[in-house]
């Protein structure tokens, strides 16, 4: 299963704590190898994954969240864009059609309501 042609990297992130106790177990039994400490306990790991804990989910929820502002962000800055075209070629042509993207941004701040509330039940 071992090969010396191991040209494909795949990149882990972790945080401080995890990334030195990953060295120490490396340094301890792999002498050092992080690659090979990783390889071994991936592959010889047979179990059920481990639950997610409160702080990862938090941390997913919190993502959809900043994904999701960004996404209106730019869906409002495209609409005024819009909007402000159109003011400068008639000042007085503003129909409600142009204002019915904003019903859509406030539908998508109903979802992010909905994952705050999910992180205050978890906090």
């Amino acid at each position: 299963m071992s090969s010396n042609n191991k040209n494909i990297i795949i990149r882990l992130r972790v945080d401080e704590v995890t990334a030195n106790a990953i060295r120490t177990k490396a340094d301890s039994h792999f002498n050092g190898n992080i690659s090979a400490c990783i390889r071994c306990a991936a592959l010889q790991y047979d179990g059920e994954a481990a639950p997610l804990s409160a702080n990862s989910e938090i941390t997913a929820l919190l993502t959809a969240i900043l994904r999701q502002l960004k996404k209106i962000g730019t869906n409002v800055n495209q609409t005024a864009r819009q909007i402000n075209e159109r003011m400068k070629m008639s000042p007085y042509g503003l129909s409600s059609s142009d204002i019915q993207p904003f019903v859509f941004f406030r539908n998508d701040l109903s979802a992010i309501w909905e994952y705050l509330n999910q992180i205050k039940e978890r906090l």
